[in-house]
């Protein structure tokens, strides 16, 4: 019976034993991560009821990572000279998983460690190579996920993902900075050493570019995007970092320099009289109402319901998107006098885009600012800008020069509020009061009366009487 007994003990401790080796491989499997099995070395328990791992020679015996050899295994505490030491097996990037000796303090005088301070040492520095993030920090190095190859993956999934769209002008300014500063400097390196050192090093080349303040952050701001996409399975940034902007150096933006040009209203009149046609119809409505260049590219005859405008979206290069916000979506309310210089520019029209090319698209802002707003501007001796001097002359207008409420201005300029009250405003709601507000306060330039060439009918001749109306 002592001997079946006895039998019946060793069969019951093997069977547990190659249990835990299959659960050993099944986790080392999940991980993506070689098992292979280190001979030559042999564990004994110490003194101190640690399993510590006595390695026979110092030669690599193991090649890949082991997650769970590694789990229990404490190294080997030695005397080395004057120093305790610590031997212990690590993975290393291009090397495998080799030994090393870390220092644990001196034998005696200042700075010795009693047994069990020297143990609590032990732990934390093979806590911190046995770490799952270590881990993959080193795969991620051996597998060679470099900067580059993490871009294309972030703007992938930029370009299809569901929550937040981004807006396409936006992609493409991201892919610019990428390909124009960012990847010339960290497309080689591997994401886990995209750090402080790399953002610093990537800032000093673009402050020699002679680039802004506010360019130099809005690439940074891509880095921090691509370096934080890096995720695991579950999710899980791979690479948390904390960002120094002490360090990093970036020059601050400074509101007081950002080119931010704006036209007066004695500006926005001498741009509509030096044009005419469809232009001229342009460069009104973007001055009476303040819509975003894309906006008003945007529009159709069917948003146009002879006092205001619906804005339901917008153009990017042609293509109909979402307008910038939630509160884009908007009704601007227009001046009886704009409002009949729109209706005698549409026609009989009643379907398309209310600005459009021959073929019944819509036309392309860089075409209108190359041939017919920055000549006129030149012409005129202005200072070149772009559509949204037209919006910034709009809220200075109603801001300064009239008594508009500011929750009705923020509303026909499509912003959000940023507080309580604006929530509750429902200024939205009150369209009479709307319309009453846009006629007393005006729009505060002259407009050319009959100003407008109708999109269909006879052109009025040169010598036609023209008379100034000014709101």
């Amino acid at each position: 019976m002592a001997r079946r007994a006895g039998f019946i003990r060793r069969f019951r401790s093997a069977k547990n034993r190659n249990a835990k080796k299959e659960d050993m491989r099944d986790e080392a499997a999940a991980l993506n991560i070689s098992n292979t099995k280190e001979p030559n070395a042999e564990s004994s328990p110490s003194s101190d009821g640690v399993v510590e791992c006595v390695t026979a020679t110092a030669k690599t015996r193991r090649k890949g990572y082991k997650i769970m050899s590694r789990r229990c295994q404490m190294g080997t505490e030695v005397i080395e000279g004057k120093m305790y030491r610590l031997r212990v097996r690590v993975d290393v990037p291009g090397e495998g998983r080799i030994q090393k000796s870390f220092p644990i303090c001196p034998v005696s005088g200042a700075g010795s460690l009693n047994k069990t301070e020297r143990k609590r040492k032990r732990m934390e520095i093979v806590a911190q190579y046995n770490s799952q993030d270590y881990l993959k920090k080193v795969v991620a190095q051996e597998t060679g996920t470099t900067f580059k190859a993490q871009s294309v993956r972030w703007m992938s999934n930029c370009k299809h993902r569901r929550r937040k769209p981004i807006k396409p002008v936006t992609l493409v300014n991201w892919q610019s900075y990428l390909d124009n500063h960012i990847l010339a400097v960290l497309g080689s390196h591997p994401i886990a050493e995209v750090n402080n050192a790399s953002m610093k090093e990537l800032v000093e080349v673009l402050v020699g570019k002679g680039l802004g303040p506010k360019s130099i952050r809005n690439i940074c701001l891509v880095v921090k995007l691509v370096k934080a996409s890096a995720v695991d399975e579950n999710g899980d940034e791979l690479y948390p970092m904390k960002w120094n902007a002490d360090f990093i150096d970036a020059p601050v933006v400074d509101a007081r320099k950002q080119r931010t040009p704006a036209l007066t209203g004695e500006e926005v009149t001498k741009i509509v009289a030096a044009t005419e046609g469809e232009t001229r119809m342009l460069f009104v409505l973007a001055a009476a109402t303040g819509l975003r260049a894309g906006e008003l590219l945007g529009l159709e005859i069917r948003h146009f319901d002879g006092r205001s405008i619906n804005v339901e979206q917008s153009v990017w290069r042609s293509d109909v998107q979402a307008p910038k916000t939630q509160n884009a979506y908007r009704v601007v309310d227009l001046h009886p006098d704009v409002a009949g210089l729109l209706s005698n520019f549409i026609g009989d029209r009643t379907s398309g885009y209310i600005f459009c090319t021959g073929n019944g698209k819509p036309l392309g802002q860089s075409n209108i600012l190359r041939r017919s707003l920055h000549p006129v501007l030149e012409k005129l001796g202005i200072k070149r800008c772009g559509f949204h001097a037209f919006r910034r002359f709009r809220n200075t207008f109603l801001r300064n020069y009239t008594s508009c409420p500011n929750g009705l201005r923020n509303f026909w300029l499509g912003w959000s509020g940023i507080d309580m009250s604006d929530h509750y405003d429902k200024i939205r709601e009150d369209a009479a009061f709307r319309r009453e507000v846009a006629e007393r306060v005006g729009f505060g330039f002259e407009v050319p009366k009959p100003s407008i060439v109708p999109s269909v009918g006879d052109v009025p001749s040169s010598s036609e009487h023209v008379e100034l109306v000014t709101t």
